[in-house]
Parts: structure tokens; C-alpha cells; sequence
């Protein structure tokens, strides 16, 4: 990252290379609280799972609070505000359900609440409830496997389906969709 600022430490008009003063070499501040800005990423809804990895890993090599152990105050809180932000940011992302939310928010759109989607929509919470009931009725391992497949799949197609209500600006029937993934990952997740 490179950009001009002002650095905290030698108040000097400077470059801020890697969140670096250019002058005095001290930590700058992220000042970023978007995720997907924290990360330098398009705001779209299928990402690069790599490149935030990667991404996160060379931010949390910057600012991990251990490597400013023997430094200022200042830099401690910075690089403990930062981090934390960091990690709270890469979380978000990382959650498929979350990421909707974020995009959601970043169009100033309202966020329902899972329990208004879901009532309002019979045939989802059906739907669901019949899924629920085919995996209590899981008799061995081999049944287990091939439900689980039948969920990832589903996953999969959710999530497509997500990706091409926000590029055409369909930003309600996305977040409806967010309700069929988020209870098709929790059910994947309580398989095991």
C-alpha cells in the first residue's frame, strides 16, 4: 500500500509505504473498517479464498501486536486496533452469510432479520425441515456421505445463484437466498 498522510509520529506531510512513514519508518493506521476495502478486494460476493488468505496473512505480518512488543505506546495500540480490525474484517468475509450482509449494507439497504425471511417464506422452511428430517434419519456412515454431497452441491448452486442476483442488482432475492444458505451450511456443519 502506498498512499500520502500525515504520519502520527514525525507529523511530516509523507509517503506511507506498506503502512509505513516513509520518514520515521513508524506503523500508520489502516483507518479502513469496510472488509472488503481492508483487503483491497472488488465488492462482489464470490471471492478469491487465496488471495484473502494471502492478503490477510502479509496485513496480520504487519501489524501483529507481537511484533511491537518493544515499541512505542502508540505503535502497541495501533497495531492492536489494527490486528483486531484485521481479523474481525477477514471473519466477515470468510462467512458466506456475512459477506451477503456486508454487500447488503454497502448498497444502504436495510438487513431483515433471519426469523422475518424465513416465516415469510413457507416454502423455504419447509424445505428445510425436510432436509432436517432426512439427516435424523441417517442410518450409517455411507447415507451420511451422500446427503452431506447432496448439501455441498446445494451449497454450491445457492451460492452461484447469490453471485448472479447481486451482479444483476437483485439485491433482495440475494439476501433471501443468504436464509437457504445460511440453514444449508448450519444442517452441513451438524453432520460433521
Amino acid at each position: 500500500m502506498e498512499s500520502r498522510g500525515s504520519c502520527w509520529n514525525c507529523k511530516i506531510q509523507t509517503e506511507i509505504v506498506e503502512f509505513r512513514c516513509k520518514t520515521c519508518k513508524r506503523i500508520q493506521k489502516v483507518g479502513k473498517t469496510d472488509p472488503y476495502e481492508i483487503f483491497s478486494l472488488k465488492k462482489k460476493y464470490l471471492i478469491d479464498y487465496e488471495e484473502l488468505e494471502t492478503k490477510y496473512f502479509q496485513l496480520q505480518n504487519i501489524f501483529h501486536p507481537d511484533k511491537f512488543v518493544n515499541s512505542t505506546n502508540e505503535e502497541k495500540e495501533i497495531s492492536a486496533i489494527e490486528s483486531s480490525n484485521i481479523n474481525n474484517a477477514y471473519n466477515l468475509l470468510a462467512n458466506n452469510v456475512d459477506r451477503i450482509k456486508i454487500l447488503i449494507k454497502s448498497k444502504g439497504l436495510k438487513i431483515k432479520s433471519d426469523l422475518e425471511k424465513t416465516f415469510s417464506n413457507k416454502s423455504l422452511l419447509e424445505e428445510i425441515m425436510d432436509l432436517q428430517d432426512k439427516c435424523m434419519s441417517i442410518e450409517n456412515d455411507k447415507e451420511k456421505k451422500k446427503i452431506k454431497m447432496e448439501i455441498k452441491g446445494q451449497i454450491k448452486n445457492v451460492e452461484l445463484k447469490i453471485n448472479e442476483h447481486f451482479e444483476k442488482r437483485k439485491f433482495s432475492e440475494a439476501e433471501n437466498l443468504g436464509v437457504k444458505l445460511s440453514y444449508l451450511e448450519k444442517i452441513n456443519k451438524n453432520l460433521g
